[in-house]
């Protein structure tokens, strides 16, 4: 057997990934690298001429890339009206009486944004984990890292995404009983997370110096136990903005899905966003540093949307132009079925960027080849590698938005970024494959 389509487009995408990282380097817009991109992604498949309008066209409209923008806008609005009010860092300084563990701080807003599936959610905690690290001499980096990595480490095994819940239709298990076998790996993504960039940030320091890495940190002076700190009563007030965001969407989705089902479920969030933002804003009335229309209609706003714009379009034409079926033709080798079930979600997550754009790419290409090769009593396993799989490259790449929105926010390039995440993510991968091992040696079967 030999992997007969996987040479060709390794050649025609290579050029691309190339230009692209040529063009970060020099500090190029990432909207533009990204349409540049789509470009040559569309002359070296040969995308057929009538596509080049189709698809673009067909980008612009689509609901889903509608609904991500409007998410975004409500979340950029959110966060930033709670910044120019001091709101943020006045919720974590009343957080601190009820949580002393400084790296407990660091942790625990970007997991709980994490719990809903918000393209771009990142966004949301990237305020409250700056108002958490206030004192502590951690760089624009590692904040960078523990923000895009903690976001992160439900997905894998959290049943409000809707690539999880489609991995879940097509294996044919209930949510319930998946959860059981990928559950460990959100627990194993934490502890790879606190080991490489948590475990070195010392509970002490609370001197902020900027730029230094937290592997830098010296002893300052302790904390003042004195220090007055807020009620339970005001932390629930400065948090209602985000009690009302995270929770309004549960509770919308609950009534849209009763009297609508057609509605999606995403519509529920930008109704709840909203709601956030307008408690937000009448809460600081009088305290806003800067007018709402420069925060609503600022130039970092206009960037973001229109990277969304490139991202899809890029997703699309990918699409558009089967490379992605090119590189899944394998003969019936065990061994290369293994390799496939991790480089093709490896691969597709780097590409697409979106858990249910890699997982509704490659995940049926892999149980068809699975059962081909008659090893059905393998696919458990051999699935739960390729979310692993698929995970580690969506996280390693400037496609993904949440990166795109926390290397934005806390001003850091994204070739650091890269640098820094792949010993986490090399760790993590490590961690899925043996995982998976044991899956297979206990007879882990659908």
């Amino acid at each position: 057997p030999e992997l007969s389509g996987t040479p060709l487009p390794v050649r025609k995408l290579t050029p691309i990934f190339v230009c692209m990282q040529v063009m970060l380097r020099f500090r190029i817009s990432l909207w533009i690298t990204v349409l540049t991109g789509c470009l040559l992604l569309a002359l070296l498949t040969g995308l057929p001429l009538p596509m080049w309008l189709a698809v673009p066209l067909a980008t612009i409209t689509s609901p889903d890339l509608l609904i991500l923008e409007a998410m975004l806008f409500g979340i950029m609005v959110l966060s930033g009206v709670q910044g120019a009010t001091g709101q943020s860092r006045r919720l974590v300084e009343s957080i601190e009486r009820y949580i002393r563990w400084p790296r407990i701080r660091l942790v625990i807003f970007p997991a709980m944004v994490g719990f809903l599936p918000m393209p771009g959610g990142a966004l949301f905690s990237c305020p409250m984990l700056e108002a958490a690290s206030q004192g502590m001499n951690i760089s624009p980096r590692r904040k960078t890292l523990i923000n895009y990595w903690f976001r992160h480490i439900w997905e894998v095994s959290w049943p409000l995404y809707p690539g999880y819940v489609l991995v879940s239709s097509l294996l044919g298990l209930p949510l319930t009983t998946l959860m059981k076998y990928t559950f460990p790996l959100v627990i194993l993504a934490f502890c790879t997370g606190w080991f490489f960039l948590l475990r070195d940030i010392k509970p002490e320091v609370r001197s902020c110096a900027s730029g230094a890495d937290a592997g830098s940190l010296g002893p300052t002076e302790p904390e003042n136990d004195t220090k007055q700190r807020g009620s339970l009563g005001e932390i629930l007030y400065e948090a209602l903005p985000l009690i009302i965001t995270l929770a309004g969407a549960g509770v919308f989705g609950f009534i849209l899905g009763r009297l609508s089902p057609s509605v999606p479920g995403q519509a529920s969030f930008i109704i709840s966003a909203f709601l956030g933002a307008g408690t937000a804003i009448w809460q600081g009335r009088g305290r806003l540093g800067k007018s709402l229309t420069k925060i609503a209609f600022s130039l970092d706003m206009l960037r973001m949307l229109m990277l969304m714009v490139a991202i899809y379009l890029f997703k699309d034409i990918i699409a558009a132009s089967g490379i992605i079926a090119e590189i899944s033709h394998i003969g019936g080798s065990k061994l290369l079925i293994v390799a496939l079930c991790i480089l093709l979600p490896l691969f597709c997550g780097m590409l697409i960027g979106v858990m249910v754009g890699y997982v509704g790419a490659c995940f049926p290409i892999l149980l068809g080849v699975i059962e081909q090769a008659g090893m059905q009593e393998y696919t458990l396993p051999l699935l739960v590698l390729a979310l692993v799989s698929g995970n580690v490259g969506m996280l390693f790449t400037p496609l993904h938005i949440c990166l795109v929105v926390t290397c934005e926010y806390f001003k850091v390039t994204f070739a650091d970024i890269l640098r820094g995440l792949s010993g986490p993510l090399l760790a993590h991968l490590c961690c899925g494959i043996s995982w998976g091992a044991l899956l297979f040696a206990a007879g882990a079967h659908v």
